[in-house]
């Protein structure tokens, strides 16, 4: 088991919803700045694994981040939708979540999947 996915193994025990929930977590951050480990897992239930960008994933090579607005959160908003809807979201929706909600994240942050869906449910048409 990698690094992270322990990280993300012991956090989650201490969450006891059954919903899948984001968890990112932060490491020791520079003085200035973002750029210190990070890692974002998701919990089902009993279960756990580290999320990972989609395969069809649009945006660019850099990490996860959240918190302000920017490419790293962007990488983030597209990684959740496409983790909760099974494919990639148009990129206005990507840029929507990522200005309403993961730019709002702060420090060690829980986002329960119900939110994702909610969050969803208003801004997509039906």
């Amino acid at each position: 088991m990698r690094v992270a996915e322990l990280v993300v193994a012991l956090y989650a025990e201490r969450v006891s919803e059954s919903d899948a929930v984001y968890i990112g977590l932060r490491g020791p951050q520079p003085a200035f700045g973002h750029g210190g480990p990070r890692v974002v897992g998701v919990r089902e239930g009993s279960s756990h694994r580290t999320l990972r960008k989609h395969r069809d994933a649009r945006t660019l090579p850099v990490e996860f981040e959240w918190g302000y607005e920017g490419a790293g959160p962007g990488v983030l908003a597209e990684a959740i939708l496409a983790d909760r809807l099974g494919y990639n979201p148009d990129p206005v929706v990507t840029k929507a979540f990522e200005r309403e909600v993961v730019a709002r994240l702060e420090g060690e942050f829980e986002l329960p999947g119900s939110e994702v869906d909610d969050w969803l449910t208003a801004v997509l048409p039906r």
